[in-house]
């Protein structure tokens, strides 16, 4: 288990962010303080009043919910934890779902923590809040809130939380996909551990003022919602949950082992303002707090989302069924790069970089000259990179992906720092990070390559997954990256995106999977559980098809005891298999029941309240979409395995899937116009290499694998704008190829990854792999 943090948490008095503060307890983490933000009160409190104000209104706030917020000062005694509150100044600004506090004054931060100006966004309500609680318990180093599905909700709290050194946890991100994959389990998991949690506002079609103070943890409360938003929702849009405002909920009891005491309400207490349009909501005169019993017949804890979804599990499972355990004492082929590579030299690159198009690829490399440290090297390569940037008119914000290489894993805090200077916004960059060792450069310690967009007056702006909280979902963004970052065209309404590396980090842990009690080969777990994070990533961002894939693994240590088989051909055959196994189609005669898990019918009898589920209808997986695929030949985006020194936080794999392209809006000629491809994938096989071509109405993107015994030749290592697109990057296994005689061919290194050995998926020793990346001209 990770390291307990000290947590502040944020309420509404909703549901979901009580439900969080059961997940952090959960986990291990200590709740230190409340927080919360509610409207300017019109009178002042009074002992009398027992903390309700006469005059309440309901802000509407985009941000915070405020109805019912005259009973949050019962929380305090009611969980024994110490409360703070502030009022909301201002109001929803900036209204994107990112959000960035730099625009919002020229000052920075500091002057946002002591805004007191009703004119500013009602975000930064929240820095004041949390600046004196932290002063009142200076241990605590994380936040805690109850987003589920809202983007808008999340990166606000992230923005403060990161910007006052705090740990964001949302617990409850993207709940309703993981395991068991249905919505209605959240408000299930609620039930069970005997959350009450009352509806309080309504606000949609298909919810009348009956459902007022109707407990929505409960199985009557779940099936009446249910049944009342499938006339109105749409399948995963978590109406049934209230994420698009449909209703709003107080939580008057929890669990004992968080509420020592329940909240009464009594009806004559009550009475309904109705808004308008539909919207209703309770008002309270009055409340109480009463002893509760001693003894709870409810769980004693929450349930954990599986770390392993449905899909991952079929893959593990076929993993082991044909585990590649071979006898590598008579295999032919070499297991490892372990002969030494050569020396050889980099120069900066003297092309411009601008080729025209959408987008270009640039390699920066320190001035060897003025460098000394590792550290004088990460300030040369960032500050050639705003150089160029400056001089093509383009700025940070234009960099959709970056490649970082280093010689050694250990310099990675002292550049990634320096490197983040490049990001003061919301959105960075998608990266990958790798070590190579003593492949790389002489005297360099780091290469950069990056890929930008260049705007245009009829592109759209770039977008970005950039989570920053911890989940249950996949991975948080831990330093200056996003999960995924887009490719805008403007040729089409499609879009590509970029993906940054994943490596088997347990998400709400951060931790590597050191321990799982499983049968299943620690590599096959890892490698299972980074591709997870990869395909949920594709899942969030609507990404159907990759252009390919590789994934990067260390160089074993002399001294480490690594899982069989260590070879390195060997697990990229296991790679390649999962790999495989996620693009083959089903067949059309498969029969997906006969292998299904029988039901657990006590589960469905007794752990969700004496009846059968609610809904059957589970959250479905969306990549691969074989459906944008012009030919019916089933197809495997290309795969190899790159052996490189060492990979973030010492991980035995890392996945890098290079493009992601998503089935993008259709227009009117396109649909007049069938015979036009939409997506074509053509295979191409030479004497000396093999080729995989993938163009999109926007994209053209190659591969060429080159076997051991063949180097590329000068005319392989060219931009070609007609046919292949341009250099992207070029994966060489240095103890193969004299990369100095491709130098003075003529090629200047754009793009290199050098590698201790490169393998494709049938565990085939490569010399190198060229991919190239273009917009479709």
């Amino acid at each position: 288990m990770s390291a307990s943090l000290n947590v502040i948490a944020l309420v509404s008095g909703g549901k979901d962010s009580f439900f969080s503060i059961l997940h952090c307890i959960q986990n291990g983490h200590k709740i230190v303080a409340l927080g919360n933000l509610h409207p300017p009160l019109t009178e002042p409190q009074t002992e009398e009043s027992d903390g309700i104000h006469e005059d309440e209104n309901d802000l509407n706030s985009f941000m915070y919910q405020t109805v019912g917020h005259t009973i949050i000062p019962l929380y305090e005694e009611a969980l024994g934890i110490p409360l703070y509150r502030q009022a909301i100044l201002g109001s929803a600004i900036q209204t994107g779902t990112s959000y960035d506090h730099a625009d919002l004054t020229s000052s920075g931060a500091e002057e946002l923590v002591e805004m007191k100006s009703a004119d500013g966004d009602e975000t930064e309500s929240l820095v004041p809040l949390l600046q004196r609680i932290k002063d009142a318990h200076p241990e605590a180093n994380a936040l805690s809130t109850g987003a589920i599905l809202s983007t808008y909700q999340r990166t606000r709290v992230e923005s403060v939380a990161i910007r006052l050194g705090l740990v964001p946890l949302s617990f409850l991100w993207q709940y309703p996909i993981l395991p068991p994959g249905m919505q209605i389990s959240l408000l299930q998991d609620m039930q069970a551990v005997g959350l009450d949690a009352r509806i309080i506002k309504v606000a949609s079609g298909g919810l009348d003022e009956s459902f007022l103070w109707e407990n929505v943890a409960s199985e009557k409360g779940m099936r009446r919602v249910e049944r009342a938003m499938k006339r109105f929702s749409i399948d995963g849009d978590g109406a049934v949950l209230g994420e698009g405002g449909e209703f709003e909920t107080l939580v008057v009891d929890g669990p004992s082992w968080l509420f020592k005491k329940r909240i009464v309400v009594e009806t004559e207490d009550t009475r309904i303002v109705r808004e308008g349009g539909g919207s209703a909501w309770i008002k309270i005169s009055k409340a109480s707090l009463v002893d509760k019993e001693s003894i709870e017949n409810k769980e004693s804890s929450c349930r954990v989302p599986e770390l392993l979804e449905q899909r991952s599990l079929e893959i593990l499972s076929a993993l082991d069924k044909n585990d590649h355990s071979y006898d590598l004492s008579t295999s032919s082929t070499p297991c490892s790069g372990s002969l030494e590579s050569p020396t050889w030299e980099l120069k900066s690159s003297t092309a411009n970089g601008i080729e025209g198009g959408n987008m270009t690829h640039w390699t920066i490399i320190p001035e060897s000259a003025s460098c000394s440290s590792i550290l004088d090297e990460a300030r040369s390569v960032v500050e050639s990179i705003k150089a160029r940037l400056n001089q093509a008119s383009l700025k940070t914000t234009n960099i959709v992906s970056t490649m970082i290489m280093l010689r050694s894993m250990e310099d990675f805090t002292t550049i990634n720092k320096i490197y983040g200077t490049l990001f003061p916004h919301p959105n960075p960059a998608s990266r990958v990070t790798i070590s190579c060792g003593s492949s790389m450069p002489l005297n360099i310690s780091l290469i950069i390559h990056l890929t930008l967009h260049i705007p245009s007056a009829t592109s759209s702006p770039r977008k970005a997954l950039h989570v920053q909280s911890r989940s249950y979902w996949a991975p948080a963004n831990i330093g200056p990256y996003s999960q995924a970052s887009s490719l805008p065209s403007s040729l089409s309404s499609s879009q590509t995106l970029t993906i940054a590396g994943q490596i088997p980090l347990i998400p709400h842990t951060m931790l590597l999977p050191t321990s799982l009690p499983s049968s299943s080969s620690p590599f096959h777990i890892s490698t299972i559980l980074s591709l997870q994070h990869l395909l949920r990533i594709a899942d969030a961002t609507s990404i159907k098809w990759f252009t390919s894939a590789c994934i990067y693994i260390p160089t074993p240590h002399p001294e480490s005891s690594s899982p069989s088989p260590s070879c390195s051909s060997a697990l990229s055959k296991i790679a390649y298999q999962a790999w495989k196994h996620i693009h083959t189609p089903p067949s059309p005669d498969s029969d997906h029941d006969s292998d299904a898990e029988p039901r657990d019918l006590w589960e469905e009898k007794f752990r969700y309240s004496n009846t059968t589920p609610l809904s059957n209808e589970h959250t479905t997986t969306t990549y691969p979409g074989h459906e944008i695929l012009q030919s019916d030949t089933p197809t495997i985006p290309p795969f190899w395995t790159a052996e490189v020194d060492s990979l973030p936080r010492g991980s035995e794999v890392e996945w890098h899937a290079h493009v992601g392209v998503c089935d993008g809006p259709i227009d009117v000629c396109f649909l007049l116009s069938l015979l036009l491809p939409r997506f074509l994938v053509k295979n191409v096989e030479t004497h000396e290499h093999r080729g995989n071509s993938l163009t999109t109405s926007s994209t053209r993107h190659t591969v060429l694998t080159f076997p051991s015994d063949v180097i590329p030749s000068p005319d392989d290592l060219k931009d070609d704008y007609s046919n292949r697109g341009l250099i992207n990057l070029v994966y060489v296994d240095t103890s193969l190829v004299d990369v100095n005689k491709l130098l003075s061919a003529g090629w200047e290194g754009k793009g290199v990854i050098p590698c201790k050995s490169l393998w494709d998926g049938e565990g085939r020793r490569l010399s190198t792999v060229i991919v190239f990346w273009g917009d479709a001209r």
